[in-house]
């Protein structure tokens, strides 16, 4: 009873301190909910997009061959007699029994449907009169006897009625129906009779089978798409189809009781399937299979979602894991508040936990109400973290760029099991780095808690252990491996793939931020003396203060530089990927729009047209073989392009595979003809893809009609200069020509072309025309105006030609690599994450001004009551701010470009030379900066006007007391 009353006491000291310091309990406890709401809706988001993902993946799976797709869940077990021999039914039975029924209950999932199918081998089908057919010659269709559960719910009578059960004799009449399809090939009806016969060959004899059939009616599927129908309609063409009673009594009998074919088809609803409980249902679908097998040697599990589990299983927690790996650094933010508040707090109880400890409080009970107010604060985080965390994986599914919500989803994010394992830990870190700090103030009594009061003892331990200087090391050493290979440890190349390549840069912001606390005293010390050359007497304080007491402003300093180079990091690396993706897309492409058209051939027998680029070459050689005239191609002018709605410049692109000689050496290169007045109106084009800008190339170009661009890697390879003459073998319109180029200018990088593909020469396209004898097929790059509906615009293009061939379309192309789901998690995880870290800042810093000022209430009064005016007091309280806030802007904004700078560019290591280019630009995303500075800004007036406040309120003789600081 008296433990009980102790707890009892404990609890409602708890409570009535929460209430106490509400505002630091409200805070703390909107740490945990973003702590719980972000750890949440990581495995939220990756379990709906993969559920929708396994969904459409199992829905179009590919059927064997001949069969039709299947729905989701579909599970067919088959015995096959093709590969394995008929089977006697007294061996199938034990299979048949449980997979007609407890397999249900093994697999542990809705039901939808259910049909069993068994089928004979196959027979001869004669006419039945007497005299009329003669066993050794050919029948009039092989078929087979086959039952079909259900099958008058699912299949349409054209004729009779379905086929009753016949039993009896073996010369008794068999009612059978038959499809349409065999009853058209037949010429039958209903009523017809026929002699099914076959032979059964034993050791010795030979043993003559007769069925003698009469066809009760003929039949169609009722809907030849309905998941019912696991074969399509061709399968049963040669069914002779009868009732199961019919099968099992009177045709197996006298078949030496063979079955040829057994189907057991289950259709399941696997709709509520999540990510924790696939293990499980793989293990089942192995206990199953396994279990059919021991029944019935040779069984198989045809169709089953194995695979597609397995491999969404794998994606789901890849997706998790690299999520997680990516939110690490924001939730050390989100702890770091968790533990300022907490701070904040105990900060708070300090003298009253010494007081306690004196008179005779043990440090157990002290911890159990810190334990205690942790699980409380921890159940309102959890409670408000769980469906926020749901919110947020809507989010994530909504984005497509950073901060942008705009797409179209249809997840259904819902709480899994999983996801709240992840929010108890996260529950129960919070709760540990909250009862933490009251161990360290338990050990106080009155008398070392006033000496600790008195002067800083010791520096705080991450100083001691120099944890901001080994923390350097790892991140020093990815910057090695970054500035040596590109790549860190091997891994993969994507950075939605490499998590490490985005941790490293956060360790270094975050040994940085320490690296500021460490010697931001000495910076204050200098700006102390310089301010005691002045008559300053509030900033010579600021300063001093500063210099002096770390330990008041560790936390929210960490806290605004790490938000600040976290913020300018994510925000660019958003953006740089962002604009790559673009970039990438566009120089895939060539263009907005790439169409390949077939032109008129004239001359040639047999041709009308080709495809245009390298396609039309291979035709061009053959009828050059044929006939001694070279064809002729016919194009209308590219300037029809431009009727189009939507096309605002159309450019000629001809590319050519050649053959170099500079007199010295030979070798296989890539011609590409433009025309230079079109082209860059056109075609996409960077700064950085030639030293010199586009339009400098082409009046290059137009001065000098045999000039050609080539590329930096060609000067390179076959000691070339500008000026230099270069020969240019290219085989078109059925003759190899020789053409005598000049060099006139150089480039980096081209449009749709890779520098694994070999060399790369760009030329006049008319000069090259004019060379080879004429025109030949080519490619048109086409620029269109900002909302062009680009179906309608290929209509329109095709109105004019007729002959338009592969087009691309470089924003769909853009569109649909925005919807990827890592990619979307990871735009949707920076951009929530960005916002939670500048609001839990931002509170962070108003909760540092507060306390800090109640902190220091006497010391305070004690400077009003010697004389310091209330000016002078502002200028004091909002120096100190000023200093923290542009001490944190400058090291954590000048931290967050350097990293982009120097990281971002590196992150750009693919395994094919496709995805290293075009290479990545980095690009400063100085407005989300921006945005952070005014969010800070306004929070400075807000905390200046706050203190302001309080201190016009301040009374000196409410400060200057007996006892302790409020």
């Amino acid at each position: 009873m008296s433990t009980l009353l102790r707890f009892w006491a404990i609890f409602i000291v708890t409570i009535k301190r929460i209430f106490a310091q509400r505002g630091l309990a409200l805070a703390t406890s909107l740490g945990i909910v973003a702590a719980v709401a972000l750890t949440m809706s990581v495995p939220i988001y990756s379990d709906a997009v993969y559920q929708d993902i396994l969904q459409q993946q199992i829905s179009g799976e590919t059927a064997p061959t001949g069969e039709m797709g299947r729905p989701p869940f579909a599970f067919m077990y088959r015995y096959v007699g093709a590969w394995n021999g008929s089977v006697n039914w007294e061996r199938m039975k034990p299979v048949n029994e449980y997979l007609s029924g407890r397999v249900r209950q093994d697999i542990g999932l809705p039901v939808k449907f259910f049909v069993r199918y068994f089928k004979t081998d196959s027979l001869k089908l004669f006419p039945a009169e007497k005299g009329t057919y003669d066993t050794t010659q050919e029948p009039l269709a092989w078929v087979y006897f086959s039952t079909l559960t259900d099958l008058e719910k699912h299949a349409t009578l054209l004729e009779g009625s379905f086929a009753p059960e016949s039993t009896g004799l073996a010369d008794s009449l068999i009612d059978v129906m038959i499809s349409e399809e065999r009853a058209t090939l037949l010429g039958a009806h209903v009523g017809e009779k026929f002699i099914a016969y076959t032979t059964i060959k034993n050791e010795q004899t030979t043993t003559t089978v007769e069925f003698p059939v009469r066809i009760a009616g003929i039949w169609k599927p009722t809907d030849p798409q309905e998941d019912y129908w696991f074969y399509s309609s061709q399968e049963f063409r040669d069914a002779l189809l009868v009732p199961e009673a019919t099968f099992f009594d009177r045709v197996i009998p006298y078949l030496k009781n063979d079955v040829y074919l057994g189907l057991w088809y289950w259709v399941f609803d696997g709709s509520h399937i999540h990510s924790a409980d696939v293990p499980g249902l793989l293990g089942r679908i192995f206990y199953t299979r396994q279990t059919s097998i021991n029944l019935l040697p040779n069984m198989r599990l045809d169709i089953s979602p194995e695979d597609n589990l397995t491999k969404y299983l794998r994606l789901s927690r890849s997706l998790t894991v690299f999520l997680y790996a990516f939110s690490v650094p924001l939730l050390i933010m989100i702890l770091t508040f968790i533990g300022l508040v907490v701070d904040m707090a105990v900060g708070q109880r300090r003298n009253e936990i010494a007081v306690l400890r004196s008179r005779g409080s043990t440090t157990g009970q002290l911890v159990g109400m810190a334990i205690l107010e942790s699980l409380i604060l921890g159940a309102v985080g959890m409670l408000l973290g769980a469906p926020l965390a749901q919110l947020v994986a809507q989010f994530f599914g909504k984005a497509r760029s950073f901060l942008d919500f705009s797409a179209v989803t249809g997840l259904k994010p819902a709480i899994t099991p999983e996801s709240l394992r992840f929010g108890l830990v996260a529950v129960a870190v919070a709760m540990l780095a909250m009862v933490l700090p009251t161990l360290g103030a338990a050990k106080h009594t009155v008398i070392t808690y006033k000496q600790d009061r008195a002067r800083q003892i010791q520096k705080p331990f991450w100083q001691r252990a120099f944890l901001d200087f080994l923390l350097l090391i790892p991140a020093g050493y990815g910057m090695y491996l970054l500035q040596r290979s590109g790549d860190i440890g091997g891994l993969s190349a994507d950075p939605f793939q490499n998590p490490l390549l985005l941790l490293v840069p956060a360790l270094g912001i975050f040994a940085v931020a320490l690296l500021v606390i460490r010697f931001l005293p000495l910076v204050m010390r200098v700006i102390a003396w310089i301010a005691s050359q002045t008559n300053s007497v509030g900033l010579l304080m600021a300063a001093r203060y500063l210099s002096r007491s770390t330990s008041g402003y560790t936390a929210p300093l960490i806290l605004l530089v790490m938000t600040l180079s976290l913020s300018t990091f994510t925000a660019t690396l958003a953006q740089t990927l962002d604009r790559h993706m673009h970039d990438q897309t566009f120089y895939k492409v060539g263009a907005d729009v790439h169409v390949i058209e077939m032109g008129q051939l004239q001359g040639a027998s047999g041709a009308s047209g080709a495809p245009g680029g390298q396609q039309a070459q291979s035709q061009s050689q053959q009828g050059a073989s044929a006939e001694n005239s070279a064809p002729i191609w016919v194009f209308m002018p590219v300037s029809e392009h431009l009727k189009v709605p939507g096309v605002q410049a159309a450019a000629r692109v001809a590319r050519i595979k050649a053959r170099l000689s500079t007199g010295e050496s030979v070798g296989d290169i890539n011609f590409i003809g433009i025309d230079r007045i079109d082209f860059p109106q056109a075609a996409f084009w960077r700064r950085d893809f030639a030293p010199v800008p586009l339009g400098a190339l082409m009046n290059d170009l137009a001065r000098t009609t045999e000039g050609v661009l080539v590329s930096f890697d060609m000067l390179q390879k076959y000691n070339l200069k500008l000026g230099d003459t270069i020969g240019v073998s290219v085989y078109q319109l059925s003759n190899a020509r020789d053409i005598q180029y000049r060099i006139v200018g150089t480039f980096y990088y081209f449009p749709t072309w890779y520098p694994e593909e070999g060399p790369l020469v760009v030329g006049n396209l008319d000069y090259l025309f004019e060379q080879v004898g004429g025109e030949f097929p080519y490619d048109v790059w086409l620029r269109t105006a900002p909302g062009t509906n680009y179906r309608s615009l290929l209509e329109g293009i095709d109105d004019l030609y007729r002959r338009v061939m592969y087009p691309r379309v470089s924003l769909e192309i853009l569109n649909q690599e925005q919807l990827r789901p890592e990619r979307q998690g990871f735009f949707g995880l920076l951009s929530v994450g960005f916002v939670a870290l500048a609001f839990l800042t931002v509170l962070g810093f108003l909760l540092y001004a507060f306390f800090s000022f109640r902190r220091r209430f006497i010391e305070l009064g004690m400077l009003r009551a010697i004389g310091l005016s209330a000016g002078q007091m502002l200028v004091f309280l909002a120096s100190e701010l000023a200093f923290l806030f542009l001490a944190g802007l400058a090291a954590g904004t000048g931290m967050g470009v350097w990293v982009s700078n120097f990281f971002i560019p590196h992150l750009q290591v693919g395994n094919d030379m496709a995805a290293r280019i075009p290479p990545f630009l980095v690009r400063i995303d100085w407005p989300a900066v921006f945005q952070v500075y005014i969010l800070f800004g306004v929070l400075f007036v807000i905390a200046l006007a706050v203190l302001g406040w309080l201190l016009m309120r301040m009374k000196v003789f409410q400060a200057i007391k007996l006892g302790e600081a409020v």
